[in-house]
């Protein structure tokens, strides 16, 4: 087999107490919060609910992206050893996973002869693939949508796939076979990073690239600055925009009308700031200082932080908007996600 050409899909139970040696021993505890990272020893680290490390494992080799649906934490690597029976294999480099709706949507970082960039469509129910689409430039950041997904893709840099982004809804079609519904021109060169609902309207980041590292694939890196914006969710249309103060955000999470923007570049690896906006007055209200903030998420009343170059996970309360702690979970965490409290009438397999 050729190098590059077998991708994986990792499926790992968070259930207390497993047997199986292919699934992580839990000592007993089930973990609150799981840690992917990019390099080490361990590429798995899971934290109890008082951010104490519980265990890491070796996944794979390089983890791309992960997402956790009910229990379950899935992973996408671009290639392993030996296969494994929770693996699934999947037919082209896989870049970001998003799951809904027991799908999980897979966008690849190959193009396919000018004709678009790969993605797949898995049942994680049969874990078999169902669907592999072509979409027109790589895949910034995908939200839930009726049917189905949004997802927002650059325009392709120097390739022909039109001069600008472009919002594509995939969901079933009336023949019950997933496709490309809808695909529109959104009037700039980047699509969002990241996108959450917000009362009725989406509010997005954009990372610009006045200042700082200028990737080649940008036509006129000059003329794009860091945004915050409320688009119309129907249309894509932008109804308010404000410019960010700090450069490249990464992502957004949000907890009621305040929104928290993590300032990270994977292209030099810098930044060192946490955003948090107003979203009612659409004004900064406080900035949080973190190590080469890559990851950010919501715990309750904390706000976690993944510090990539520190190898360490930050833990700021978000009344206070003050760091209370700060976890040793290894080299280059990428990623941070939080276990949901397991519910009890779950109809997942327990396996």
């Amino acid at each position: 087999m050729k190098k590059y050409m077998l991708f994986l899909l990792v499926s790992i139970l968070f259930i207390a107490g497993c047997q199986n040696t292919d699934e992580m021993p839990l000592q007993n505890k089930t973990p609150h919060l799981a840690v992917i990272k990019q390099a080490g020893k361990s590429n798995v680290v899971t934290l109890d609910k008082d951010y104490k490390v519980v265990k890491e494992k070796k996944i794979g080799k390089f983890l791309i992206d992960a997402q956790i649906d009910g229990q379950t934490l899935y992973l996408i690597d671009p290639g392993i050893e030996e296969p494994r029976k929770d693996l699934y294999a999947v037919p082209y480099i896989p870049q970001k996973l998003f799951i809904h709706d027991r799908i999980a949507y897979i966008a690849s970082s190959v193009e396919s002869r000018n004709v678009g960039f790969h993605f797949m469509l898995v049942d994680l129910d049969s874990f078999s693939l169902i669907e592999t689409l072509t979409v027109p430039g790589a895949v910034r950041s995908m939200i839930p949508a009726e049917n189905g997904i949004t997802m927002y893709v650059n325009s392709g840099g120097a390739h022909n796939y039109g001069q600008y982004a472009k919002k594509v809804q995939i969901g079933k079609a009336e023949t019950g076979k997933y496709q490309i519904i809808t695909m529109n021109d959104i009037p700039e060169e980047l699509p969002p990073n990241g996108v959450v609902p917000f009362q009725d309207h989406y509010i997005a980041v954009y990372a610009g690239f006045a200042k700082g590292p200028k990737p080649k694939w940008v036509k006129r890196p000059e003329s794009y600055t860091s945004k915050l914006k409320v688009l119309n969710p129907k249309t894509g249309s932008v109804l308010q925009e404000i410019t960010l103060e700090e450069t490249f955000p990464q992502s957004i999470v949000r907890k009621g009308d305040i929104a928290f923007v993590n300032h990270f570049t994977d292209l030099d690896m810098t930044g060192d700031t946490i955003s948090v906006y107003d979203l009612k007055k659409m004004e900064l209200k406080a900035k949080l200082q973190s190590p080469t903030p890559s990851s950010i998420a919501l715990d309750g009343s904390n706000l976690l932080v993944s510090n990539m170059t520190q190898g360490t996970l930050s833990v700021f309360d978000t009344e206070e908007l003050k760091q209370k702690q700060q976890v040793a979970v290894g080299e280059w965490p990428s990623k941070v996600l939080v276990v949901p409290e397991r519910n009890k009438q779950s109809s997942l397999p327990l396996k």
